[in-house]
């Protein structure tokens, strides 16, 4: 029975490789360079605004932004922010993008699923001091789940269980968040509306999930065409899981061993601070995510130390142009950061 489900996976594998078409996600926003004014954002971004009301009020939000970006990184810290598309969005137009969410169709999926974590490898401190699953080129490039579009649970489920797949077969295979987007809602999610991880899992534990180059992502909500997408040869370019496992809630250590044995994780944590948005890089350290719940997912695709710190290495969704090319490094063993080891699954496969 295993040989069958690897000879399964390796085919899968060697149909993604004979695929020429691209599977990358949409790309995003520009990537911005010394932003001094709004003149200055509007050129780079291309926005318009014609009517002089509503651009002054854009203004202002990017003057207020571009005041806390400023002044955050003239602070001597450990992380540095900049001006980026987001900057002339309100809290509210920007918290779209924030869509973990618990839903009560949903939980009554998950509500008697176990608790996991294999009893081998055994915690030792044997792991590595440092892991990352891009090094070992398990890591697909950051996506764009796009402004309006609280999207970030697929992208969180598909991150977590491509690595898995790259760890199980040693190939990279870009999996459909649009085929989880179109179909999951049954499970409980809300495609752009929000969703969370878990539920993703149980989709794709019963119906599976396609390639990114058979069912590319649009930004936006449309109609199930998995059986459409999935071809002649089903069997062959749909990737299903046999289970999936939670870590419990404020481990870290579980959490350190799972990355470095088995593969991402897919986490919740707390995005909605303005420095979160205008992220640039370094390990974020603004407590202000640490004061209300979980409201974004994302993958944590690694861990390691700089200078006696230890952080996370978090896969976002808001494109290569954000942050650290798309990625994030979050304060490790500090108390769940933004509740980063609150809400962590991943597949099995």
């Amino acid at each position: 029975m295993r040989m069958a489900k690897l000879e399964m996976l390796q085919l899968l594998v060697l149909l993604a490789l004979l695929n020429a078409a691209s599977s990358q996600t949409l790309q995003s926003f520009p990537k911005l360079c010394n932003v001094r004014n709004f003149d200055d954002f509007l050129e780079q971004t291309g926005k318009v605004y014609t009517d002089e009301r509503e651009r002054e009020f854009r203004e202002s939000i990017f003057a207020a932004k571009k005041s806390l970006v400023d002044l955050s990184n003239s602070r001597v810290g450990s992380y540095r922010l900049s001006i980026n598309i987001l900057a002339d969005l309100t809290r509210k137009e920007v918290a779209t993008l924030l869509g973990s969410k618990i839903s009560t169709q949903g939980e009554e999926y998950t509500a008697s699923h176990i608790n996991f974590v294999p009893a081998t490898p055994p915690l030792s401190d044997k792991l590595p001091e440092s892991f990352d699953w891009r090094e070992k080129g398990g890591v697909t490039p950051a996506g764009f789940q796009g402004i309006n579009c609280g999207s970030c649970w697929s992208f969180s489920t598909i991150g977590a269980l491509e690595g898995h797949l790259f760890r199980r077969t040693g190939v990279l295979v870009p999996l459909s968040q649009q085929n989880l987007m179109d179909c999951a809602d049954d499970y409980g999610n809300m495609g752009c509306d929000g969703g969370f991880q878990e539920y993703g899992f149980e989709y794709i534990r019963d119906h599976g999930v396609t390639l990114a180059n058979k069912y590319p992502y649009v930004q936006s909500e449309m109609e199930c065409r998995q059986n459409e997408t999935a071809g002649r040869y089903p069997r062959e370019s749909i990737v299903k899981i046999r289970d999936y496992a939670r870590i419990d809630p404020g481990d870290e250590q579980k959490m350190k061993q799972v990355i470095a044995t088995l593969g991402p994780l897919a986490c919740s944590m707390n995005a909605g601070a303005v420095s979160f948005e205008q992220y640039e890089g370094g390990i974020y350290e603004d407590d202000e995510c640490n004061k209300d719940e979980v409201n974004h997912s994302v993958v944590v695709v690694g861990y390691g130390n700089e200078n006696g710190r230890d952080y996370w290495i978090i896969k976002n969704s808001y494109s290569q142009n954000w942050g650290e090319q798309g990625f994030m490094r979050l304060p490790r063993n500090a108390g769940s950061f933004c509740g980063i080891a609150s809400e962590c699954s991943y597949p099995i496969l």
